[in-house]
């Protein structure tokens, strides 16, 4: 039996001869018939490809399935002619008979299909049968089409008369829709909540958008908290007269319950979302013909912003009255100030006199350096007093905070209970700081003080730390007052005791305006303390726990490229140094005048007083010139210090004055710009602040 390899060799048996040797290997022929044969397989298998492609296109042709076995039988065809090129050198033969009995196949089947549909192929309508019913047809469609339109303008009138017929009821109709329309547009876009109860039970309730706004709840959906367990909303909460009220006590129950109007009802809808309403509650029941309550309309008013401005106005009030009750103990403080200082100027000068009476090595002279070191503090809280009545400027400058506590020691210790002790832990060194030091010292005595008052009766400890810290970002977050401070390093004041402490949220009000744990009225709020350290661009620090005490830590940016902050330097001062000449003091108060006088003359000077500027007009009006120069107080009654230095000049233009005041240099000087004005002088002074001044002023004539 023939095996599938052995036939396949059979028939591509290479025993016989290829055609190639029939035509003696003629280069000629051999061309000839290859190029022929390909061309004629290649235009073959071309024909099938088209026809597949003209069916693909017209899927409407008829007898699809004899153009394929047509197909079928070019390409069979032109396998026998690629076949005869292969021949001329192969001779395979038995393959070769193999294609042309199918071709044979095909073709016969070909001609049966053919034969088949040649009936049906002739019966084929030609191109003016075609036209002749495509005529046929149009005319059964113009004929369709005036049937259609007779039907429909049949239909048209129909309706038209339905139309008539209905117009009426549907114009009823269209009044009734545009009236509740306008009702439901009406109640949506009323600005006060609405409630519509459809039931006595009151567990379906239906707002308005106004009143889904203030529930916080979406529109059209059941606000009602007597709804069924998981119907009702859960988003929100309501208050009155201090407690939360039940479902059954809120206004429209209540109204439905009663069958009566609930009216003015202040409530306060308190929300998951954190928002909180204040509202107006008014209920009143629907009733049926026999009275009974079928239902209810509810109104609920907004009135949040309305309370809050009462709040606010209330508030506005009260900080009226304090800012009006500060006007006054700044102008009171002002007044105390003013004539504190020239208390102040006749002791320290009468000390610097006596100074100068006295030997080096006297004993006497330890007191009188106590007494103008206290004289300079007093002077120090005059300025303070100053800047309190809007009338006073600090001096910013490099300080050691080491040196400034230790410098207020003695008053720390007078300041605060006898019960309490003072500890110091103060670094070795600190770099310097920039700041106003008489501030800085209230803020250390504030705290303390502070602190002593918080240990009470019982014993305890204020302890005073400084030092240095390199603050980061994390850590500013962490500190009051600190929006605007850079990482960086800080000096620190850290002031701490063992008293009574505080809560949390006394620590989050403390620094609040008018806010005391204390009576009213005792020294510089922490408000205050805040606003001096973040003028300073610094920041505080508070650690508090009730029962165990407080902390507040000061923080002040280092001075960079700053020398290291010292001791003050004292005026550099001549005591040998004499003057010549008359002087006219002109101050309204007599220990001032006389002070300055007896200064003066120990300097060489001849002097003459005045009371006030209409006295010293008066004295100086006689002879101008020989006056050296005038030493004028500031303010004075009847004729003050600007009005009189301006009529001094216009008396003799060429007079020196010299101003003394105690409000501060800029303060004072910034109401002489360009005037003339010779030299200005800081009440209290020494007999070393007036040698200065007056070797200045004399230097420049």
């Amino acid at each position: 039996m023939m095996t599938t390899t052995s036939w396949l060799e059979e028939l591509c048996g290479t025993t016989l001869m290829p055609h190639g040797q029939c035509y003696l290997w003629d280069p000629n022929l051999l061309w000839l018939h290859g190029v022929s044969d390909s061309l004629i397989a290649l235009a073959y298998f071309s024909i099938p490809i088209a026809l597949l492609y003209m069916l693909r296109k017209r899927r409407d042709l008829p007898f699809p399935g004899v153009i394929i076995l047509f197909g079928a039988f070019i390409v069979a065809c032109g396998l026998t002619h690629l076949l005869e090129v292969v021949t001329i050198w192969h001779p395979y033969y038995w393959l070769s008979g193999a294609v042309k009995a199918l071709t044979a196949l095909i073709s016969l089947a070909t001609v049966a299909a053919l034969v088949r549909i040649m009936p049906a192929a002739v019966l084929l309508p030609g191109p003016a049968e075609l036209k002749e019913y495509n005529l046929a047809l149009e005319g059964k469609i113009r004929v369709r089409t005036n049937d259609l339109t007779r039907s429909n303008d049949e239909l048209r009138h129909e309706i038209k008369q339905r139309e008539q017929a209905e117009s009426e009821v549907k114009r009823l109709n269209t009044i009734l829709e545009h009236q509740l329309e306008e009702m439901k547009t009406l109640v949506e876009l009323l600005p006060v909540g609405v409630g519509i109860a459809k039931d006595a039970t009151g567990q379906d309730i239906q707002g308005n958008r106004a009143l889904s706004r203030m529930l916080g709840l979406p529109d059209h959906v059941n606000t009602s908290l007597s709804a069924p367990e998981g119907k009702a909303p859960v988003n929100f909460k309501v208050f009155a007269f201090g407690q939360e009220l039940a479902p059954e006590d809120l206004p429209i129950q209540r109204c439905l319950r009663e069958n009566a109007p609930v009216i003015g009802l202040e409530e306060i809808i308190e929300r998951t979302d954190g928002v909180r309403v204040v509202a107006l509650a008014n209920a009143v029941p629907v009733q049926d013909e026999a009275g009974n309550c079928r239902g209810c309309v509810a109104t609920f008013q907004d009135i949040t912003l309305l309370r809050e401005m009462e709040a606010r106005r209330r508030e506005m009030d009260h900080k009226l009255l304090d800012t009006q009750k500060l006007e006054s103990l700044g102008v009171m403080a002002g007044g105390i100030a003013h004539d504190f200082n020239n208390l102040l100027t006749g002791i320290l000068g009468n000390a610097s006199l006596a100074r100068m009476e006295l030997s080096p090595g006297s004993p006497l002279k330890p007191h009188l350096e106590q007494i103008e070191q206290a004289t300079r503090r007093a002077a120090d809280l005059c300025q303070q007093m100053l800047a309190y009545s809007g009338r006073g400027r600090f001096v910013v400058q490099t300080l050691d905070l080491n040196t400034l506590i230790r410098d207020t020691t003695h008053l720390l210790n007078i300041s605060i209970n006898k019960n309490c002790i003072l500890r110091f832990n103060l670094a070795a060194t600190l770099p310097p700081v920039t700041a106003d030091a008489t501030q800085m010292r209230q803020i250390i005595m504030n705290l303390v003080i502070n602190a002593s008052e918080a240990i009470g009766e019982r014993s305890g400890v204020i302890a005073i730390a400084s030092g240095t810290v390199d603050v980061d970002p994390e850590y500013l977050g962490t500190l009051t007052g600190s929006d605007e401070l850079a990482p960086g390093p800080y000096a620190f004041i850290e002031i701490s005791d063992n008293g009574m402490g505080m809560d949390a949220a006394t620590v989050k009000k403390i620094f609040d305006p008018f806010f005391t744990t204390k009576f009213t009225g005792r020294g510089l709020g922490l408000a205050a303390v805040l606003g001096i350290v973040r003028g300073h661009k610094g920041a505080l620090k508070v650690y508090s726990e009730p029962g165990r005490g407080t902390t507040f830590k000061l923080l002040l940016p280092v001075a960079m490229n700053a020398p290291a902050a010292g001791p003050a330097p004292a005026v550099a001062t001549d005591r040998e140094w004499r003057g010549h000449g008359t002087v006219l003091v002109v101050d309204d108060e007599e220990s001032v005048r006389v002070v300055s006088a007896r200064l003066l003359e120990k300097l060489g000077f001849t002097t003459e007083t005045a009371t006030d500027g209409r006295d010293a007009l008066e004295k100086f009006s006689q002879q101008p010139a020989r006056y050296t120069l005038v030493l004028l107080d500031l303010t004075m009654p009847r004729l003050d210090g600007e009005e009189t230095f301006r009529q001094l000049r216009h008396l003799y233009p060429g007079v020196r004055v010299v101003l003394m005041s105690g409000f501060s240099h800029h303060e004072a000087l910034g109401r002489f710009a360009g005037k003339g004005l010779a030299g200005f002088i800081q009440k209290p002074f020494e007999v070393a602040a007036m040698i200065k001044t007056l070797r200045e002023v004399l230097r420049q004539a």
